[in-house]
């Protein structure tokens, strides 16, 4: 019992300065009009509302559908990559109706999910961001990352600025970002290990 006790303290000296370490972030995580400004910039022309649900959570809808909304790249619990043999395009609509290509990409090309509409668990549509996989700490000697990075092929016109990694922890440069059918994307669920996704 004595053991137990002991460890049961240790564990709360280590947790204790992570939990006050990531405040910060999980309060800049919070903030609904972040949310709604990224949403709506890569949906235009949807009604996009976000505010707080009856826990204090940001709650998101685009033209009254619930939407979950996470921009957190440097997480590895928010990657994914294309499944399509055919690659995919990256749309600048949560609508596929009328949305158009901002870039194609390659499959196995990683990405970071911004937003997701799930029905019944099922992945529907998804808010994606290509990202470097040398920018990502867990690709590093990770067999999920190898071959990750692929052609963009653009459809818009682009700044020829690379897309990189700020000190701030957000993604500045030609970041390739659009809507794309939840099929065509293979989700790393707990991880960017292969043996996380459920596959």
């Amino acid at each position: 019992m004595t053991i137990a006790r002991h460890r049961l303290a240790l564990l709360l000296c280590i947790a204790a300065p992570l939990l006050v370490t990531a405040a910060p972030a999980f309060a800049a995580k919070a903030d609904a009009q972040n949310y709604q400004s990224l949403l709506q910039s890569s949906s235009n022309g949807s009604k996009v509302a976000c505010g707080k649900d009856s826990y204090g959570n940001v709650a998101c809808t685009i033209d009254g559908e619930a939407v979950d909304v996470g921009d957190d790249c440097t997480s590895n619990l928010a990657f994914g990559g294309i499944a399509n043999d055919k690659g995919t395009m990256l749309q600048d609509n949560f609508r596929s109706a009328g949305a158009r290509p901002v870039a194609h990409v390659g499959k196995n090309q990683l990405v970071c999910l911004l937003a997701s509409q799930r029905k019944e668990g099922e992945l529907i549509r998804a808010l994606v961001k290509v990202v470097p996989t040398a920018t990502v700490k867990n690709c590093k000697g990770n067999d999920a990352c190898k071959d990750a990075d692929t052609h963009v092929e653009w459809k818009r016109p682009v700044s020829g600025t690379a897309c990189t990694l700020k000190p701030d922890g957000h993604y500045a440069g030609d970041c390739a970002t659009g809507w794309i059918d939840g099929k065509d994307l293979e989700e790393y669920s707990m991880g960017l290990k292969p043996e996380d996704t459920g596959a």
